[in-house]
């Protein structure tokens, strides 16, 4: 029986369950992935008791540092980094994405604010969360499925390996996450996904397909590989000859 979960409060992916980290060993985990633009890759994500390294659903990579309280943003695409405290770093990424949100501002009617407004109330109504008893071992692990869906708007399904225990880094990179998304309503959706994270294993698979207003689409990742060796600090470095990016005092999105 699928779990009700209470309705957003006032404010797609994978992602929540990328970002929680394994309890007891240092954990890489290679995947393959396929991003909402159609572009795939092979990645490695790392997990330790501290730090996460992961990819988010647009190809970007975060890497959380909790002793610091830190984080850096990747964007692979255009060879630019950020890196700060974490009290800044969701303004950060608003401006990362900020001619996309302001071209989308521009160009949205009242009749397409309104009906933001109107689904993103409804979506937590609609919300089930839950197993759905199916298994299935991923890069050598067993794993059980779960199951979230909102209306016709959100499905994503994950496979969740529950032998490699972790705590859960999410609330405190949230913020920084749904910086990055410019839809109005697909951050709602990525708020439900973390709202609705698994909280014992970690996820070595998932598909999330979501529809907004303005796109649908689908992203997915799957783990071919899980090794428990120590991570070497260079996991953890920026790629060489990327820039780093500050945004201009006068550059404000908010």
């Amino acid at each position: 029986m699928p779990l009700r979960l209470p309705p957003l409060t006032p404010g797609i992916t994978a992602l929540s369950l990328l970002l929680a980290a394994p309890a007891i060993a240092d954990i890489t985990v290679v995947g393959r992935y396929k991003l909402v633009n159609g572009d795939t890759l092979t990645r490695a994500s790392y997990y330790t008791t501290h730090r996460v390294r992961a990819t988010l659903p647009n190809g970007y990579e975060i890497i959380y540092n909790q002793t610091a309280d830190s984080i850096a943003l990747v964007d692979h695409a255009q060879k630019r980094y950020w890196d700060g405290p974490r009290s800044e770093a969701d303004s950060i990424a608003m401006k990362f994405r900020s001619g996309q949100m302001k071209a989308l501002q521009a160009n949205a009617t009242p009749e397409q604010r309104e009906k933001w407004t109107a689904i993103y109330s409804a979506l937590g109504d609609s919300l089930q969360f839950g197993t759905t008893g199916r298994q299935r071992k991923i890069a050598g692990f067993g794993c059980t499925e779960w199951l979230l869906t909102a209306g016709p708007y959100l499905l994503q399904t994950h496979w969740v390996a529950r032998a490699l225990s972790k705590p859960d880094f999410s609330e405190e990179v949230e913020k920084v996450v749904l910086a990055t998304i410019t839809d109005p309503l697909g951050r709602g959706l990525m708020k439900l996904v973390l709202q609705a994270r698994v909280t014992d294993g970690l996820t070595l698979g998932g598909t999330i397909r979501f529809k907004t207003l303005g796109r649908q689409g689908e992203t997915s990742w799957e783990a071919i590989k899980v090794d428990a060796s120590k991570i070497p600090p260079s996991a953890w470095a920026i790629p060489a000859g990327y820039q780093r990016w500050q945004p201009p005092a006068a550059d404000s999105t908010r």
